[in-house]
């Protein structure tokens, strides 16, 4: 409460400023029904008007700033009177004063109550003063829920409304404007479950009637007010019709206590607006100037508004037919400027309203609104600030680290359609609240957090429906639940509302919409349902145990729909039908057993393609009896036991030599076109077949071949292709076993053993080191190094030999380049690039050793860009782009060279960056996001390089920013792409956590060149909290770093520019100490500019001319100012 009371500043503040920033706090808040305002020393309620001796107002504030607490006479003393040594009798006379100002009493205190022998307490509440009205503060709302569950906010909860402000001034701001545009009609469009109702009427409602007692801090009124409001919700109008509901909404209006449409009962009044809106016009004329003759004169009568809740009713099938007219009434009433009309409506009936022209007046000048979703900071108040009102507490984890209130806000914001389930988790976890008004953590975790508790309320909402309705709800299951392909987990299906003919069915789905389990929206102009959340396909006890029931029928459908959509495009035509074979004889299984899960056009495609089969089946017996007969008779004579265990081994044979072709010789051929996913469903089927250890006659040549297989089979599902180490491992150890005792061989090829061995020991040591286990994948990349050593011992004049000890020398810089040791990546650089060019030197034609010396020079231009060398880097990738365009255009469907070009140009935009070229930056940005983009055009399944390409366009979007582009739409389209590939987060987190704090740093970056500051503070705390996550599992990680200074760069200008002197020396000194490490490794760049700009603002040591030169000698360009000008004044590298 102490912050109610600091310095007076204009305007209102919401609850959550005051709550939080006590240094910029208002000093005019409600005590009881009192207006206390402390710079002025006035208390008001309405027409009285008390004035204060500054030491009673210095005694209530202090009061006040302790609401409920017991202050003694001493401290009231030590506060109000300080330095004076006084007995306790001042403040008493004080106290007594206070009472009769505030007509309070002694003996029945409804201010301030007397502790016997202790001391004084504030009983009245105490709430702050928002544009929507007064606010709860702590504890204001105690002893009940200010949670709604699925409910919407009414009038009575807008003390505990929080998070729409900005929504809530932008409606009030539209319906102003449209009633000085003179046609105040508002229409307020948004998808189910987006908040609406609880918007208008705990946000706009309390707003707009409030009332003239409450002015801002400067004095002013809102420009527009509502003397009286009325509400009708349409889909709940039941038998009485919307006439009449809209009469009961008009008869709602008061003035003063007096009815602004007096004599009429809810019939006659319907039946005057459908028959003579004008008379009805006319009596409320008349109602206006009864009540501007009853108030003052020197206020205007504010107009009455009317509320046309869920107005999507109107358009349903029952209402149609009285829809036209009572919109044409509605527009009457608009025109006659004597009211406020606001219509809410879901965005999916957006068609149907726009075919009433009286709906679409004034659109393009904002009579239409589409409320957007709550951001980060919105959500924040949701959950918190209510739960501060009622006097709860969010409980923490059994560490004591996390806050459960920051888990909800995480969770939250990465939800689709959060609104409702949060609200309903909400209340759910206040009705089983702990001890204290904990609102407890392990209650939250039995709810099956904020997308379990939605599923205990699917349960109830549907066993409230009849049974005949419960029974339509299991045939519109197979339509909004499918699975997926990868792996069978449920999804959310789009079902088309023209598709439903059943009545029970129409009415199951609108009940599940109402209750904010179902979205009903458009998809390509046509209306339809959908799950609100596919968290209620998991936790949903009946959808999961239906799932479960029928999922081998499911998966079915799945593989056959794709055949039944080529079928019905090519007109039905007989060719086009399912060929014999598994999916056949599956389908025609699933549709015998369970016909009710496939529609009309799989049943048929189904039938016409079995009874296709059986003609055939019928005529090949015809023609080949006397074949079969033949082919019996030779059998049987050569049935003997010892020919058919021949037979097998033969077959066993056979098969593991397919087998080992394909993962050998064909993945030679499918790799450099990124198509080795091809080969990726043998997986663990070829695992078992190519595993065991000693197989009778078989060759070494053969060992070495299933070597080979098993050694692709770990490159398909390592961490750089489909992410299975629990495939990759066991093959690829399973490899090296296998070829052990092969070494000697005389009759094996040297080149293809040593290959095979090095390839299996640098795929082991690629997946620990994309996992981050450095020292274990050091140790496997050593061993890669000696096979090639002992490789190059045996075939010294083999340039594929030394090729591949330089890709292992490569691989060992990589390392130590991870590790942060600069010097001993850089010689094992050297040493790889200097093998790599001697091999092209004698081979100048070759594109592998071409490829090997372009992959060699981007190596070292990273480690040059890393150490601040930025004009080397750019050379040396220039370089390598040039080969690799030229090996492009050679072998224009290598998809995997599509994506090192990808890579490359990656590197390009952030050397062109540090250069200061950023028109050349973000044009590198662009070709690196197109040329990833057809590399997993091509390769879809490779999640390393979806991750990179993700990865790539946060880079953009970052650049895009820095450019001053708009990326308000850019940025939230990109983060909810990002917050829907868990399956990129589980295999590839790092790349994964850094598009998304990019993407944060990009938001900040345009705040900052926006000038909110508030904004970039929010934005680069978000990252910076993510940026500790990276930076602890990976201290030396160079990228990381780099952003952190980036980050820290924001957060100390935004100080800077709010004039925060404390704020931007603490967070000097926090980037200062973060930076240091990295500055001691030896990175330099953006990094060494902030630890510099950080040490110089955070204490003494101004930046020293030797570090300026250090900064800039190999051509980096500051990003900061000042020191750019320093520079360019001639202090030069």
């Amino acid at each position: 409460m102490s912050a109610l009371l600091g310095e007076a500043r204009p305007g209102l503040r919401d609850a959550a400023a005051v709550a939080e920033d006590s240094s910029a706090a208002t000093a005019r808040f409600m005590l009881g029904d009192w207006l206390v305002d402390v710079p002025t020393r006035r208390l008001h309620r309405g027409d009285e008007v008390v004035i204060l001796e500054p030491r009673p107002m210095a005694v209530l504030a202090e009061l006040c700033r302790h609401p409920g607490e017991v202050i003694g006479a001493e401290a009231l003393l030590d506060a109000c009177w300080p330095g004076e040594p006084l007995g306790d009798n001042p403040v008493h006379k004080v106290i007594a004063g206070l009472r009769r100002a505030l007509q309070d009493s002694a003996t029945a205190p409804r201010c301030i109550e007397t502790i016997r022998k202790q001391g004084y307490r504030l009983v009245a509440p105490i709430r702050v003063l928002s544009e929507q009205g007064p606010r709860s503060l702590q504890g204001g709302w105690r002893d009940r829920s200010p949670f709604r569950g699925l409910e919407s906010f009414g009038v009575e909860h807008s003390a505990v409304f929080f998070g729409r402000d900005d929504a809530v001034a932008e409606l009030h701001a539209r319906l102003a404007a449209q009633w000085q545009r003179g046609h105040p009609l508002v229409v307020l469009l948004g998808p189910s479950g987006s908040g609406k109702t609880s918007l208008v009427q705990a946000g706009l409602l309390p707003a707009l009637l409030l009332p003239r007692a409450l002015p801002d801090a400067a004095g002013q009124v809102p420009l527009l007010r509502a003397c009286t409001a009325g509400s009708m919700e349409l889909a709940a109008v039941g038998d009485m019709g919307p006439w009449s509901a809209l009469a009961g909404a008009l008869l709602d209006w008061d003035g003063d206590g007096v009815p602004l449409l007096a004599g009429y009962s809810i019939e006659s009044l319907a039946r005057a607006l459908r028959e003579q809106p004008e008379e009805v016009l006319r009596l409320l004329r008349v109602g206006l100037i009864a009540c501007r003759m009853m108030g003052p004169d020197d206020i205007p009568v504010a107009p009455p508004l009317l509320v046309l809740d869920r107005l999507e009713a109107l358009f349903q099938s029952a209402a149609q037919a009285d829809a036209s007219a009572f919109i044409d009434c509605i527009g009457c009433l608009v025109r006659s400027r004597l009211l406020l009309v606001l219509a809410v409506c879901r965005n999916d009936f957006y068609p149907s309203l726009a075919a009433h022209p009286a709906l679409m007046v004034d659109k393009a000048c904002g009579a239409h609104m589409d409320l957007a979703p709550p951001g980060a900071d919105a959500l924040a108040q949701m959950i918190r600030l209510p739960a501060r009102a009622a006097g709860l507490v969010y409980g923490t984890d059994a560490s004591g680290l996390r806050r459960l209130d920051d888990r909800l806000c995480d969770e939250a914001l990465h939800a689709r359609d959060a609104l409702p389930m949060l609200q309903y988790t909400l209340q759910a976890l206040y009705l089983d609240r702990a001890p204290g008004n904990e609102l407890s953590w392990a209650s939250y975790d039995a709810l099956g957090g904020l997308e379990g508790a939605i599923g205990q309320r699917a349960e109830a909402v549907l066993a409230a429906l009849p049974s005949a309705r419960q029974a339509a709800f299991t045939h519109l299951l197979p339509r909004l639940v499918g699975l997926t392909t990868e792996d069978a987990t449920p999804t959310s299906c789009w079902v088309a509302a023209a598709s439903i003919a059943n009545d029970d069915e129409r009415a199951v789905l609108h009940s599940l919409v109402e209750a904010r389990l179902l979205v009903a929206d458009q998809s390509g102009g046509a209306a339809g349902f959908r799950v609100a959340h596919e968290a209620l396909l998991r936790r949903w006890p009946r959808v999961t145990a239906w799932v479960a029931q029928h999922r081998t029928t499911l998966v079915a459908r799945g593989e056959l729909m794709p055949w039944v959509r080529r079928w019905v495009d090519g007109g039905r035509a007989s060719a086009l039908l399912l060929p014999r074979g598994t999916l056949l004889w599956q389908s025609v299984e699933a549709v015998a057993e369970a016909p009710h899960l496939f529609g009309g056009d799989e049943q048929q495609f189904v039938a016409r393609s079995h009874a296709r089969l059986k003609r055939q089946v019928q005529w090949r017996w015809a023609v080949s009896a006397g074949a079969l007969a033949l082919a019996l008779i030779a059998a049987s004579a050569a049935l003997r036991s010892a020919h058919l265990a021949r037979v097998a081994s033969e077959r066993e044979s056979q098969s593991r030599r397919l087998a080992s072709f394909m993962l050998g010789d064909l993945a030679d051929q499918l790799r450099p076109i990124g198509k080795l996913d091809l080969l990726g469903r043998i997986g663990e089927q070829g695992l078992q077949l190519l595993s065991p250890r000693d197989v009778n006659d078989e060759t070494a040549a053969d060992t070495l071949q299933r070597a080979k297989a098993l050694v692709v089979i770990g490159e398909v599902n390592s961490s750089r292709g489909k992410s299975r180490p629990d495939i990759a491992s066991p093959a690829l150890k399973r490899a090296r076993d296998l070829l052990a005792p092969l070494e000697q061989a005389s009759d094996l090829d040297a080149a293809d053993f040593y290959k095979t061995l090095g390839a299996s020991d640098f795929w082991l040591g690629q997946m620990a080191f994309d996992a981050g286990r450095l020292d274990e994948a050091a140790q496997q990349m050593a061993r890669y190094r000696e096979a090639c050593e002992r490789w190059l011992a045996a075939r010294p004049r083999d340039p594929q030999a030394r090729t591949e000890l330089s890709f292992a020398l490569g691989s060992l810089g990589s390392i130590e380049l991870r590790r942060g040791a600069w010097g001993a990546a850089s010689r094992w650089f050297q040493s790889s690039l200097a093998i790599k060019l001697a091999v092209l030197a004698e081979h100048p034609d070759d594109a592998d050793a071409q490829d090997a010396v372009a992959s060699a020079r981007t190596w070292a231009g990273l480690l040059a860009y890393i150490q601040g060398e930025p004009s080397k880097a750019l050379a040396l990738f220039d370089a390598a782009r040039a080969v690799q365009v030229s090996l492009a255009a050679q072998r224009p469907n290598e998809s995997v060279r599509q994506r090192d070009l990808g890579t490359l140009e990656v590197r390009r935009a952030e050397a062109l960056q540090a250069l200061g070229r950023p028109a050349d930056a973000l044009q590198a940005w662009h070709q690196s996001v197109a040329w990833l983009a057809r590399a997993t055009g091509n390769d879809p399944k490779n999640l390393r390089w979806q991750a990179e390409r993700l990865h790539a366009e946060s880079g953009l979007l970052q650049a895009r920013g820095r450019a001053g582009e708009a990326i308000d739409s850019a940025s939230q389209s990109l983060r909810h792409r990002l917050s829907d590939r868990a399956d990129l987060k589980t295999a590839h987190e790092q790349l994964w956590r850094q598009a998304l704090l990019r993407v944060d740093l990009a938001e900040a970056e345009s705040a900052s060149r926006a000038r909110d500051w508030p904004s970039t503070l929010h934005h680069s705390a978000m990252a910076a909290l993510q940026l500790r996550e990276v930076i602890a599992q990976r201290p030396s990680h160079w990228q990381g770093r780099e952003l952190q200074a980036y980050s820290g760069l924001l957060t100390i200008g935004a100080h800077a520019a709010m004039g925060d002197l404390n704020r931007r020396t603490a967070a000097c000194a926090l980037t200062r100490d973060e930076l240091q490490p990295a500055v001691d490794s030896g990175q330099s760049g953006l990094v060494l500019e902030a630890w510099l700009l950080a040490r110089a603002c955070s204490g003494p040591g101004d930046i020293s001319e030797p570090e300026l030169l250090r900064l800039g000698a190999g051509g980096y360009r500051p990003t900061a100012p000042g020191l750019l000008n320093l520079l360019n004044r001639g202090i030069q590298p």
